[in-house]
């Protein structure tokens, strides 16, 4: 797009094996006129600093900030206001290992042209072993609309095929306060996207998402094999993680939350005191996943206190 600046944003942490091949897949975007990639180091231990150096020697639109280590979280919303602050007119997240297909961006940008508004791009991927084979699976497909509701209790856009236009860029960054309350900066950026903006969602994948051996999603899986990939998750604590994200979500963007949603969120939190009040919320609530038979999957482990904190 003739006159946008696009920043891409990679957090790169012992990334020496991949981030050569996915750093000359961004460089190899299509009719894209202008792009920097702003690279945050964490505190790599490994030769991923001299495989950025040795690519950024032959092209100049590698920026490096080489930084301790802060964690993903951390270094991403770091990234996000640095650029912000540059003016780009649209911010890109990358992960380090995967690879995107030429029309990735080109595509993205398109779909947010003539939004003003707070709007934010996303899409789903091919799942690919580390050698990028394809395994004919892509990451879940948008079902249902993307709501505050949906985006509360389900890390659903990726965010590695998340673009922000600066208008979204600026709700992020004027009200986001790293804490260690946040779990997921994707699921945290579709939370601020789906009260204050747009979510445009795109079902053609346009990244290849490589699935290692010990990050192996259920991506393309049956029904019990999800289930049980989501109790494994449940046994790392995540569904409380998701909760304790959420309360601080409101701490940050509750200006930004009508009178139903702040309803529905004291209803989430009050019910957790006691079984009988968690039951009584499973069968009125308003949160849901983006699979329906998901979503009754959320309500028992609602109800047995898997999202339970102390409040």
């Amino acid at each position: 797009m003739s006159g946008k600046r696009i920043a891409v944003l990679l957090s790169a942490y012992n990334g020496e094996c991949y981030i050569e091949k996915q750093l000359e897949s961004i460089l190899n975007q299509e009719g894209i006129d202008s792009l920097t990639i702003i690279i945050r180091n964490d505190g790599s231990k490994d030769k991923t600093m001299q495989v950025i150096e040795r690519l950024q020697a032959d092209h100049k639109n590698i920026e490096v900030i080489d930084g301790e280590n802060k964690g993903l979280v951390a270094s991403f919303l770091e990234l996000l206001k640095y650029a912000y602050e540059q003016g780009y007119d649209y911010y890109s997240f990358s992960d380090q290992d995967d690879y995107w297909l030429p029309e990735k961006l080109s595509v993205a940008l398109l779909a947010l042209e003539g939004h003003d508004e707070p709007c934010m791009y996303a899409s789903c991927s091919k799942i690919v072993d580390d050698n990028l084979v394809e395994s004919g699976a892509v990451t879940q497909t948008k079902r249902r609309e993307i709501t505050f509701y949906n985006s509360a209790i389900q890390n659903f856009c990726p965010g590695h095929n998340q673009v922000l236009n600066h208008a979204m860029a600026g709700m992020v960054v004027s009200k986001t306060v790293y804490s260690p309350a946040i779990y997921s900066q994707d699921m945290w950026i579709t939370k601020v996207a789906s009260v204050t903006g747009t979510i445009i969602f795109d079902n053609t994948p346009h990244t290849l998402y490589r699935q290692h051996a010990n990050n192996q999603l259920s991506f393309g899986k049956s029904k019990v094999e999800w289930v049980k990939d989501h109790i494994k998750r449940l046994m790392k604590d995540e569904g409380r993680k998701i909760a304790i994200q959420l309360k601080y979500f409101v701490d940050c963007y509750d200006e930004y939350l009508n009178e139903e949603q702040k309803e529905e969120i004291r209803a989430f939190f009050d019910s957790q005191k006691s079984f009988f009040r968690r039951a009584h919320y499973a069968t009125r609530t308003k949160m849901y996943r983006q699979r329906s038979y998901e979503t009754p999957m959320f309500k028992i482990i609602y109800l047995f206190g898997g999202y339970t904190i102390q409040v």
